[in-house]
């Protein structure tokens, strides 16, 4: 197993769970963000899941279960690949205090050792939300009949 792997296992799992755990390190989380303003009111930011890690465990057996069907393997033998490849993985980060998941974000770990996951701003785990885009409403200009109506409207 790689980094590589890894990342697009927990990726596949993200896109229908809401939580994937990494047994011996914690566990991937993602929310839902709903529709937002912003720039002042001018901009509608369309919904997004939110990736987060968190250092506490989950009972899960997602990563293991793919692994072991995409590879043929047992479960067991699944688990135990994984939980070896994430304790080398968990030394490495104690160490460089930095492990990239491609296409994800980048894992981190503070001087004392606390995790924390910084998601890459491209990352798109909201299938529903496919082709969504942020609307801008400075460029909008309104037409006549649309400021007759809303003047009748508020004189109603």
């Amino acid at each position: 197993m790689d980094i590589d792997l890894l990342a697009s296992m927990v990726k596949e799992v993200m896109m229908d769970h809401d939580a994937v755990t990494l047994p011996g390190l914690g566990s991937f989380m993602a929310e839902l963000v709903p529709a937002s303003f912003s720039d002042r009111g001018y901009t509608i930011n369309p919904p997004y899941r939110r990736l987060y890690f968190i250092p506490r465990q989950g009972s899960d057996t997602l990563l293991a279960d793919l692994y072991a069907k995409s590879n043929n393997v047992s479960i067991q033998d699944a688990t135990r690949i994984l939980v070896e490849f994430l304790a080398e993985m968990k030394e490495v980060l104690i160490a460089r205090k930095l492990i990239v998941f491609p296409g994800l974000g980048r894992l981190r770990a503070t001087r004392e050792n606390h995790f924390f996951f910084v998601a890459d701003e491209d990352l798109d785990i909201y299938p529903e939300g496919y082709g969504l885009q942020a609307v801008s409403l400075k460029t909008h200009e309104e037409t006549k009949e649309e400021v007759a109506e809303a003047v009748s409207a508020l004189a109603s």
